[in-house]
């Protein structure tokens, strides 16, 4: 295949994708059928099936990439945090969200899809689907696990608290979205201030004691940190 063909090929396949994407979260993945993807984009049925197996495929394909590199890109973000700084707690807060919402910002049409279009395709795909969603709860947990592990914090229950953060931004995400109750800015403040007010209320003493003197801060003999 020449370079001029991948290019095309390429080309071919996104624009698909883009149709199906804006087809799929403005009908439901029901009621969007192939030839009404085809027709939209002016192209034949028989050129479909030369990049996908059928509506299926195409909106397993879909999902697959966008939210494994959204879970990817939030991951990285995180890596390396300085968990005994709480400036660079809060700064990798910021950068995660302003991650999350760039995606959406970017990608109206997917988060639709995750929000109202992804459930009862089938049993199979439904939970593939799920699980990229997870993902990203699942990813945060395992963090939550190793500040347990090494005694910063205490007392609170990593799975649980990794999901109640990823529904919280799903829930701010779709307000933005749909009901444009919300800026952003609002849902990128207050989701970092919730996680702060979180991990703070959960710090071990020695945590605290740690961290104040990883950070030069010492006991001025009057009870106060300096």
């Amino acid at each position: 295949m020449t370079r001029l063909s991948e290019i095309k090929r390429h080309y071919t396949r996104e624009t698909i994708i883009e149709a199906a994407e804006e087809l799929f979260s403005r009908h439901g993945y029901h009621n969007t059928q192939v030839i009404d993807i085809v027709r939209s984009v002016g192209m034949s049925a028989g050129t479909f099936y030369n990049y996908f197996r059928d509506k299926r495929d195409l909106f397993h394909q879909i999902t697959r990439e966008s939210f494994e590199d959204l879970r990817m890109r939030v991951k990285r973000l995180r890596e390396p945090l300085n968990i005994w700084d709480s400036g660079d707690r809060r700064t990798k807060l910021i950068e995660t969200f302003t991650e999350y919402f760039d995606y959406i910002d970017s990608h109206r049409q997917q988060f639709l899809i995750l929000l109202r279009g992804s459930f009862g395709v089938d049993e199979e795909l439904d939970g593939d689907v799920w699980n990229y969603h997870s993902g990203m709860a699942l990813d945060l947990a395992e963090d939550l696990k190793t500040w347990l592990e090494i005694g910063i914090i205490e007392g609170l229950k990593p799975l649980a608290t990794a999901f109640a953060v990823v529904g919280m931004a799903m829930h701010l995400g779709h307000s933005y979205v749909m009901e444009r109750k919300i800026t952003r800015r609002d849902a990128v403040d207050t989701l970092t201030s919730m996680c702060m007010a979180v991990f703070d209320m959960h710090m071990t003493r020695a945590g605290i004691e740690a961290a104040e003197s990883l950070n030069g801060k010492e006991d001025d003999g009057n009870g106060s940190r300096e």
